[in-house]
């Protein structure tokens, strides 16, 4: 059989996969939001009580990030990805039929859990089946977050007005078991000059005793954190994850604080999703064509979305909220998939998997930090603008993080042509004497 290339033939179905278990996972825990004026107020619960149930999805699902990636080597992708798909679905339901508060943050928590066993193994397997247009690729597959953000706002609040949160809940959950049919089109990609290249590979490091053959497999994660650029992008995606949550969870309750109404506090995440869908569709095909570099672009982005945070609170009028959610939107939009693409960048080939689940678990954690740490600001100040001032904070960190990685990787560069300059000067010196 000959070895189909990358970036063709069904690296497409296996995008499509990734891009719908992205919409009925990720996107929908991004937009718990609206779900929380109605929890708060239906359990009569401070703002920090019921932050907790936006971020107990994230805070507790992110360690088992780390350890998908080896679990799905051992299982297989598709199968992990489609046992999430079913957890996710059937958490959702379950949290319908709740009685009491602390039986949704179980609810929650095992959502979350099934979120993480979708999206690793499809960010794995993405990665796997592209190569030269791996940015747009992973700009697709995050526009499923952007389609969930776009489609979930008006439904819950269609589905909440009239038949009221539960019967939302469990509508929503019965959509999420879809997910099952997206997460079967993960096909692992095995083909014989693959296993031959793989078994190559592992007989050079038994070897060469190299860094990966002293570690267990359930510890090579550990090997990531020797590159100290991988971690400075993990640390920026800590930052930017509270900075991200802090907009998203506690934006519905912003606009209602200003005298807005559900409708319109849910309609701005949905304008938020529709312009970060359009900007993460297409910075990918600039980013391939090499018309700006990953770095550059993360940079704008995140200092972007440092200054517009932290103009939050300059007005209640909706006007200005919509015109906020748009820059906002622009923004992370581009910024959130461009964490996965450097990543994948700034690592050894073998180190892919592990980095892409270090990045999840970064961000489901802090996701859920961030979500927390918004709720208690309000209830210390009474209203939203420390927070949302925090929220710039956290992006401005990021920024700066990600400025000293493309400083020192472009301080790299300089070196490295220098040398091979100063090496072909002496080359040609030496058979210009001969």
């Amino acid at each position: 059989m000959g070895v189909r290339a990358p970036d063709h033939g069904w690296a497409w179905m296996v995008l499509i996969g990734t891009h719908f278990g992205n919409m009925l996972g990720y996107g929908y825990l991004t937009t718990l939001g609206i779900f929380y004026i109605e929890w708060k107020e239906y359990y009569d619960s401070t703002a920090t009580a019921t932050s907790w149930m936006l971020s107990m999805p994230w805070m507790v699902a992110s360690p088992f990030c780390v350890f998908i990636g080896v679990i799905a080597s051992r299982i297989g992708i598709r199968r992990v990805a489609v046992t999430g798909a079913l957890i996710n679905g059937s958490a959702t339901i379950l949290g319908s039929l709740t009685k009491d508060m602390w039986q949704l943050y179980m609810c929650n928590a095992l959502s979350g859990f099934g979120v993480v066993m979708m999206l690793t193994p499809g960010s794995v397997i993405l990665a796997q089946y592209f190569n030269k247009r791996y940015a747009l690729a992973n700009g697709i597959a995050f526009l499923g977050i952007s389609n969930g953000q776009m489609v979930f706002p008006p439904l819950f609040r269609i589905l909440i007005d009239n038949y009221g949160w539960r019967s939302a809940m469990f509508v929503t959950g019965a959509l999420q078991l879809n997910g099952v049919a997206a997460c079967a089109l993960f096909r692992p990609l095995k083909t014989r000059a693959m296993k031959m290249k793989t078994n190559k590979a592992n007989s050079d490091v038994k070897t060469s005793g190299g860094e990966d053959s002293i570690l267990p497999p359930s510890l090579r994660f550990l090997c990531v954190f020797t590159n100290i650029h991988a971690v400075l992008l993990l640390l920026a995606c800590c930052a930017y994850s509270i900075g991200l949550f802090i907009n998203l969870s506690h934006l519905p309750a912003r606009a209602k604080d200003a005298g807005w109404s559900d409708y319109h506090s849910s309609m701005l995440l949905f304008v938020y999703a529709i312009v970060s869908m359009v900007t993460r569709l297409g910075h990918g095909w600039f980013v391939d064509r090499d018309y700006i570099s990953c770095y550059k672009l993360h940079l704008v982005t995140l200092l972007g979305s440092a200054v517009t945070t932290a103009l939050n609170p300059v007005s209640d009028s909706y006007v200005f909220l919509v015109g906020y959610v748009v820059v906002y939107g622009a923004f992370t939009g581009v910024a959130s998939p461009l964490f996965v693409t450097n990543m994948r960048k700034l690592v050894d080939p073998s180190h892919v998997p592990v980095a892409l689940s270090l990045i999840w678990a970064t961000a489901f954690i802090f996701n859920g930090i961030g979500s927390v740490v918004a709720g208690r600001i309000y209830d210390a100040t009474g209203n939203y603008v420390v927070p949302f001032l925090a929220g710039g904070a956290m992006f401005l960190v990021a920024f700066l993080l990600t400025f000293v990685i493309a400083l020192t990787k472009r301080r790299q560069e300089r070196h490295s042509n220098i040398q091979v300059t100063t090496n072909q000067v002496q080359y040609d010196t030496v058979v210009c004497e001969l």
